[in-house]
């Protein structure tokens, strides 16, 4: 390899600890890819093992860093972890400590934009007595990447009417907004998107000047995504298979909600929605079926970001957890989490529909996929 290429790589956090509501754990940690962004196809460097259940990831690029929650079901708190890439093996490093995550099953992680604030959401247990029971945590992210201990911690409060889902608050993802002001939680068991203040002084979290937006009951809000021109949002309802559209107010972080799109087609399987994503150009919108174990495209229109139109395609395997795009936005890629498979998918240069496979590579549960380009320095 030229020394001065630019490198995509590809990292998979797989299961490796059983996890009751998981069908199998047959990873080994975080796996690592190379992959060719003229051909779509993915090639194995590394496996990074000194880590459970690393069922989220989170890459800051420009500081050759990635962040992993372990999700735990026999600890009253999972952990966070900070791990140095080496780009030219896609090798990783533990550095500093692993930090306590205040929570039960830490299903989320990401960092604000500048890669100075790390945020996890703690996914928690049915039930009310667990203790220190936070459901999201910020850590500040110090020079050298290490992780210091929880500079703010929030426990959320409430239920939603499915009693085998929603009978406890269950945070599933904390989102900075694009210019850095605010988070937005969603909580799956609340049926509520919640802005909490990015105080970056601090590299602490505090409570915004805005009521939570309260969605339609039984929804499930799971994942949210940013519109790249900052004034839309979605979020994808994993309980009620449906993507909601958001207006997002800058000034005051607060939400207001615009219309749903049922997403699962006639004749489709009984399933839970699961990842989202947005392509750069704000054209399309990606999400993911389990069960119907299918990825729909959707057309947003130019503009209000309206969706204008669907297009499922296979997903290439079975229970598709996770997806991501790759850097370039030429390439689609999809963790099956129960066939221990991701794929590869070619994406159409006009419509950003798959057209086709161009590569699968077997890595044991895989429950995250993420990508991203190193530049030589």
């Amino acid at each position: 390899m030229n020394d001065r290429t630019d490198r995509t790589l590809v990292f998979a956090g797989c299961l490796n600890r059983p996890i009751p509501h998981f069908a199998t754990a047959n990873g080994n940690g975080i796996a690592m890819f190379s992959l060719d962004e003229t051909s779509g196809r993915l090639s194995f460097l590394a496996e990074f093992t000194n880590v459970d259940n690393p069922t989220y990831l989170a890459v800051v690029q420009e500081r050759t860093m990635l962040y992993a929650t372990s999700e735990l079901i026999d600890s009253p708190e999972g952990f966070i972890s900070a791990l140095r890439i080496d780009a030219a093996n896609g090798a990783l490093t533990l550095v500093g400590e692993r930090q306590r995550t205040r929570g039960r099953l830490t299903a989320w992680c990401a960092t604000d934009a500048r890669g100075e604030v790390a945020l996890v959401a703690n996914y928690a247990r049915e039930r009310t007595d667990d203790e220190p029971r936070r459901h999201i945590a910020s850590f500040s992210i110090l020079a050298d990447g290490t992780l210091t201990s929880v500079t703010s911690e929030f426990t959320h409060e409430g239920r939603g009417p499915h009693d085998d889902r929603q009978s406890v608050p269950h945070a599933h993802c904390a989102v900075p907004s694009p210019d850095n002001r605010f988070v937005i939680v969603a909580d799956l068991g609340t049926d509520e998107l919640t802005t909490y203040a990015l105080d970056q002084p601090r590299r602490a979290l505090g409570p915004a000047n805005t009521a939570p937006l309260k969605l339609a009951p039984g929804s499930g809000p799971r994942h949210l995504t940013f519109h790249p021109n900052g004034a839309l949002a979605y979020v994808i309802c994993e309980l009620a298979n449906a993507i909601d559209r958001l207006a997002y107010d800058r000034d005051m972080g607060e939400l207001r909600w615009l219309d749903r799109t049922d997403m699962l087609p006639a004749g489709a399987m009984p399933s839970f929605a699961a990842g989202l994503v947005a392509s750069a150009n704000g054209r399309q919108l990606y999400a993911s079926l389990r069960g119907d174990d299918s990825v729909i495209t959707y057309a947003l229109e130019e503009g209000s970001g309206r969706i204008v139109g669907a297009s499922a395609s296979p997903s290439g395997g079975k229970t598709p957890r996770s997806i991501a795009l790759s850097p370039s936005g030429k390439f689609l890629f999809v963790a099956n989490q129960d066939s221990d498979l991701i794929a590869s998918w070619r994406l159409d240069p006009h419509t950003g529909i798959p057209l086709e496979q161009a590569d699968s590579v077997h890595v044991g549960t895989p429950m995250c996929v993420q990508a991203a380009t190193f530049r030589p320095k």
